[in-house]
């Protein structure tokens, strides 16, 4: 007997899932989980940061490291650690950038038609939302991590957000993020390897700039959205 349409997407769902689950906790919970550590990353980074190919190198880890739910966040600190503030702002955001467009596209590609089919009238609803207020979704979304970036990303080709509004707003949630831990790599560093108490001070000043940032972009785009049907 075979399967029914909707019983052959269930599998594919609980595997999916499966698969996301199981290397989430490979990277939490296995010796892994110290692979992934920022200081850890960025030992391994200093090995070739001198060389002028080394920026190449480190956008590609991001790139793969997105398929394999390398934790971005981690990798972006070890960026900042090792590279000058310029040269770690462009590496980090451009491979960010580029991981987040590679897993949209499959998510696009191989998740989008089985979600529609399976939700429906459901999936219509929320593609509307986002269609709304896409790129202020997202951003929140950045700043507000939820799930991992690897499950983000691939949900939003799934539901059919827009790419271009997808992009901005995941542009819009880490830059002041990224700017700001490229700017302070060397206190993050000094930080991290000898804490104190003035460390994690500035450490909790930087994150509320990020945060006070990132708000700010987020209204100023949200009131530029709301201004253009009206002038329409």
């Amino acid at each position: 007997m075979t399967p029914s349409p909707s019983k052959k997407l269930l599998v594919t769902l609980a595997l999916a899932c499966t698969v996301i689950i199981a290397v989430a906790l490979i990277w939490r919970f296995s010796p892994l989980a110290q692979v992934a550590q920022p200081e850890k990353l960025a030992h391994w980074l200093k090995l070739f940061a001198h060389f002028k190919w080394a920026p190449a190198v480190v956008i590609a880890v991001y790139v793969v490291g997105g398929l394999i739910m390398l934790p971005v966040m981690g990798l972006s600190v070890a960026t900042a650690m090792v590279f000058q503030p310029a040269v770690a702002v462009a590496t980090s955001f451009t491979g960010t950038l580029l991981s987040a467009a590679l897993l949209y596209a499959l998510g696009a590609r191989f998740l989008r038609g089985r979600a529609q089919r399976f939700f429906g009238a459901r999936m219509a609803r929320i593609e509307k939302a986002f269609s709304r207020q896409g790129i202020v979704a997202m951003a929140s979304v950045r700043m507000v991590p939820l799930a991992p970036f690897t499950v983000v990303n691939l949900a939003a080709g799934a539901i059919g957000v827009r790419f271009r509004d997808y992009m901005l707003g995941t542009a819009l949630g880490l830059a002041p993020g990224i700017t700001v831990l490229s700017l302070f790599g060397n206190r993050v560093k000094a930080q991290w390897e000898h804490p104190s108490t003035s460390g994690v001070l500035l450490i909790i000043g930087i994150a509320l700039v990020w945060i006070a940032i990132s708000f700010a972009l987020q209204r100023l785009i949200a009131a530029r959205q709301m201004a253009q049907p009206a002038r329409s």
